[in-house]
């Protein structure tokens, strides 16, 4: 499940109080103005039960992400072994 579909259905102060946040923080999150850091991601996941995973978390950001800036997709990774 995507992280700020789950806020929108529990409410940002339900979400905060979960996940050890203010309601400031989880409310930026489902309107994706911000994303987890690493460490709260993991809090995320774990107190979710899995519920939402990093895909949830990150997937979204980053294709909300590329939609504000006008691109479609993500750029091809760059190899550095050769």
């Amino acid at each position: 499940m995507e992280l700020s579909v789950y806020i929108h259905c529990v409410g940002d102060q339900a979400a905060a109080s979960q996940f050890g946040v203010t309601v400031r923080t989880a409310s930026s999150w489902r309107r994706m103005e911000r994303s987890p850091s690493p460490q709260q991601a993991l809090k995320i996941v774990e107190l979710s039960e899995g519920k939402i995973d990093w895909k949830g978390i990150y997937a979204p950001y980053a294709r909300h992400r590329l939609r504000r800036a006008g691109k479609s997709t993500l750029p091809p990774a760059q190899s550095f072994c050769g």
